[in-house]
């Protein structure tokens, strides 16, 4: 600190916080992005066996687990349950490629209405320099 300056404290400024209808907004997103890409994928397989796509085809034989998940007491409900249903392959692989999808387009449109509906960009202490045009200095 300089021998002529003197200290002032920052006043409190209000600190910018998610308001809670966003937060809730995301968790919707999050609760739904899952069950809509669940059901897609459902209606995507179903589509392909009536198609006869080759990829189907592919995907078709049902999972057999390592023997030890089948002796193991808890796992063992689940691995039976999971070995049982029909093109479960294509239906977690078109499950995630949807769910990366329409996690993308919801958060996009989120992005659009936050910057529409939310608080300015800028605050007293990040505005952005004004923009002056001066004259050149000639001798």
């Amino acid at each position: 600190m300089g021998k002529y300056a003197t200290h002032q404290r920052n006043k409190d400024l209000p600190r910018n916080e998610i308001h809670p209808v966003w937060r809730g907004i995301g968790f919707i997103i999050m609760l739904i992005s899952p069950i809509i890409s669940w059901a897609a994928a459902m209606v995507l397989v179903d589509f392909g066996k009536s198609q006869k796509w080759s990829m189907m085809y592919a995907l078709a034989p049902t999972v057999h687990f390592p023997d030890s998940f089948y002796t193991t007491p808890v796992i063992s409900v689940a691995a039976n349950y999971l070995s049982r249903i029909p093109y479960l392959q294509a239906i977690v692989l078109f499950t995630v490629v949807f769910m990366i999808l329409f996690s993308g387009i919801f958060s996009f449109i989120n992005a659009i209405l936050y910057r529409m509906i939310g608080p300015p960009r800028y605050t007293a202490l990040d505005a952005p320099a004004p923009r002056v045009k001066t004259k050149r200095y000639t001798r």
